[in-house]
């Protein structure tokens, strides 16, 4: 499976357009952190950062790291952005699980793409 959505915010629409300047804010804030782990120039910071967060040794760190980013495996967003096919095979999944019932909703109604464009994100 080359495309699979493994990680994704969500929020409620209503809560989301009543919310919309610190939910932007917020992609944004994502978006630079997921840019941040993903610079090799700041690896042994994002390192002791694992550390300090999951009490792992160093070695699962690095060994974590270099599985998800090298080379890379789309697991983790690049900058926050939605992999539309990616979160079709999801809910294909989850009927192959027994999660979801025919007929399977279509991708779309589970996406809006308008904060992470006002975000300048996708």
């Amino acid at each position: 499976m080359s495309n699979f959505q493994f990680i994704v915010g969500a929020v409620r629409r209503s809560w989301g357009e009543k919310n919309k300047d610190p939910l932007v804010r917020y992609v944004r804030a994502l978006a630079s952190s997921y840019r941040f782990m993903r610079d090799r120039a700041v690896r042994d910071e994002v390192v002791r950062i694992i550390l300090d967060t999951t009490g792992s040794s160093e070695e699962i760190a690095r060994q974590t790291l270099s599985l998800y980013f090298d080379p890379e495996r789309g697991v983790v967003p690049k900058q926050g952005e939605i992999d539309v096919k990616g979160l079709n095979e999801v809910i294909k999944v989850m009927a192959e699980a027994g999660e979801l019932k025919p007929p399977l909703p279509a991708v779309e109604r589970f996406i809006d793409l308008q904060f992470l464009k006002a975000a300048g994100l996708q």
